[in-house]
């Protein structure tokens, strides 16, 4: 099964696990950017509490090259008053997921993944999306068995 890694990481916590996650499954990795700059926590929560309010999908700047040959996507973000960031959402409204096996990981230090996941199954049509996982501590025995 062939796997990428999508994140986003404003601090580096989601980058840190998504490191982490690809020497466990050997998948690749892919930053998600966007064009905005979210700045420290607090500037990044005004922002997003914006975005939220009023659906804004903010342009992400890269592409995935051959999204298609992915059979696994691990989504990773920060947590956003219980939400995943709405470039997340960008990004997932750029591929078609019909059929893709999607992971959704977070990093918080409040909020589980539950409501983004359920973002997640909104918004990737046609994919299997499994429960999420709050890796603020990546154990490599607790990502096998939520991969399995």
């Amino acid at each position: 099964m062939k796997t990428l890694i999508a994140y986003y990481s404003r601090a580096g916590a989601t980058k840190k696990a998504a490191e982490t996650l690809r020497k466990i499954t050997d998948g690749t990795l892919f930053e998600i950017r966007g064009e905005k700059n979210y700045g420290n926590y607090f500037t990044a929560l005004g922002i997003a509490r914006k975005e939220f309010s009023q659906n804004e999908l903010p342009k992400v700047l890269d592409q995935v090259k051959d999204f298609d040959s992915y059979d696994r996507i691990l989504i990773g973000f920060p947590i956003w008053y219980s939400k995943c960031p709405q470039l997340i959402l960008s990004f997932i409204s750029q591929y078609d997921f019909n059929g893709k096996e999607v992971y959704p990981f977070c990093t918080s230090g409040m909020s589980g993944p539950e409501t983004a996941a359920e973002q997640l199954t909104k918004a990737c049509v046609g994919a299997n999306v499994h429960s999420g996982l709050r890796l603020n501590k990546v154990n490599e025995e607790t990502v096998k068995t939520w991969l399995a």
